[in-house]
Parts: structure tokens; sequence; C-alpha cells
């Protein structure tokens, strides 16, 4: 009954925070590079992630990791994979105190990614590997508000391509970015994140109403 009532409690206090004004919330931009789509078989690469509070990015406190895995990565014939070449490996941050860090960022925010279908996927994932918890207050998906405002049309859905991180870019005419890398991509997930956002008619919607354009509350 104790536990049952926590629970309560806990979402009561969630939705309360995110009754406020879109602007006056803190989020947290993520990119997540791996070596596959399966947690259960593929490993995490790097991690990057930057908090934001509008219009404001703080980049210069954003957080990036590498992560070795204890081994030896053989590239294959490529020379880098997601813009990572094998040096980049010598300087491996720990899992569990880099997991246990981005916890803390995650509390009390909302989390900022594009496509959460794969992000949110492997952080479940790394819940249950490393004994960690993330709760974020719900969670933005830049690639799915852009399908809910500007593909809505049933019998014209978006074709391939037009929902990538740098095609839903272009379209609020940010600078592109040619390096496929976990905190270039958390930066350009942050500006497009405040564009969308920025761009709404309803200044004053409340986070809440934001978060349901992308069909994602927690």
């Amino acid at each position: 009954m104790a536990t049952w009532l926590a629970q309560l409690a806990e979402w009561y206090q969630r939705r309360l925070q995110l009754q406020k004004r879109w602007t006056e919330q803190r989020y947290v931009a993520l990119d997540i590079e791996t070596t596959g789509l399966d947690p259960n078989k593929h490993q995490v690469l790097s991690i990057a992630w930057m908090s934001i509070t509008p219009p404001v990015m703080h980049t210069g406190s954003a957080q990036y990791h590498v992560f070795s895995h204890g081994q030896d990565l053989d590239l294959g014939q490529s020379p880098t994979i997601h813009g990572l070449t094998e040096h980049d490996f010598i300087h491996s941050s720990e899992p569990r105190q880099t997991f246990a860090m981005l916890s803390r960022a995650l509390t009390d925010a909302v989390l900022v990614c594009h496509h959460k279908g794969m992000d949110w996927r492997f952080l479940k994932h790394i819940e249950k590997q490393y004994c960690v918890k993330f709760k974020p207050l719900g969670i933005f998906d830049t690639l799915a508000f852009e399908k809910n405002t500007n593909f809505t049309d049933s019998q014209n859905p978006p074709a391939k391509g037009q929902l990538t991180l740098s095609a839903c870019r272009k379209r609020y005419n940010l600078p592109e970015y040619h390096s496929h890398h976990a905190f270039t991509d958390t930066l350009a997930c942050a500006e497009l994140f405040l564009a969308q956002a920025f761009k709404n008619k309803d200044q004053d919607i409340k986070t809440l109403q934001l978060l349901k354009k992308c069909g994602f509350v927690i």
C-alpha cells in the first residue's frame, strides 16, 4: 500500500511539474551511438547529453563519453565508426559512473532526442544492466514532433529521408553538420528542438501540451 501511495504521489508531482510553461522547464538533449539497433545484442559506443533552459543551450557543461567495453574494437575496413577512431577508445569512460551522472541529469528534466524508439530502448536496457534509474518528466521526440505537425495528411505520408535529423533541420534553416558524432548530433537535436518549440504559435503552451504533440508522455 505504501509503495502504491508513493508511486501515486510521484506521478502527481510529475504532472504538476508538466503544467509549467514549456519555457520554464529544463530539458536534456541526448544522442547515443551504438554498434547496432538491438540493445540485447549490440553495445553503446558513445553518448552525449546537454542541458537546455530555453532559449539557452548549456554547451559548456555538456557531457561526452566513449566506451571501449574493456576490449579492442575492430573497425573493419573503415577507419572510423560513428565518427570515432581506434584512438578515441583509448580514453574510455567508466559506464556505471557515466550512467549515474546521466540519471542525475535527467531527474526533473524532459529528455529530448531524435527518434525516441532507439534511444529510450537502449536507456531502459542500461537501467537493468547497471542498476540505475532514468526518470525524465517526459520525452520530446523531435522526429515525432515533425511528423505530427508537418505531415498530418495520412494520404501523403513523409517520403524516405524526410524525417532524418538533417532533413528536419533544413526546414528550419538550421546549419548542416557533416560529421556523424554523438556530441554533434546532440547539439543538432537541441537546436532543432528549440526551433520547433519556438515556432509554435502559442508560446504560453504548457510542457504537457507540447509533449503531447510528440505523442509520448511517460
